[in-house]
């Protein structure tokens, strides 16, 4: 799936790949993607994953049962 957001012009310094990470940071910690799912996003192995949430204040921990069931099943 491909997304457009557009924002003010001024707003400097936020590349792709900062705005791409604080979505999916956002979509994992509200239970929308599971960790599986974020991390492939990014082919990033689980710590590199832990260490992008917590750079966006977010916890590892997502009390999700989809979630849950997501990842026991993979």
């Amino acid at each position: 799936m491909k997304i457009s957001v557009e924002l003010p012009d001024d707003i400097a310094g936020l590349d792709q790949r900062y705005l791409k990470e604080a979505l999916v940071s956002t979509l994992y910690s509200t239970g929308k993607l599971s960790e599986k799912q974020a991390r492939e996003i990014f082919s990033m192995t689980r710590r590199a994953f832990e260490d992008m949430l917590y750079r966006f204040g977010f916890s590892v921990m997502v009390d999700n049962q989809d979630n849950l069931n997501i990842e026991l099943n993979r």
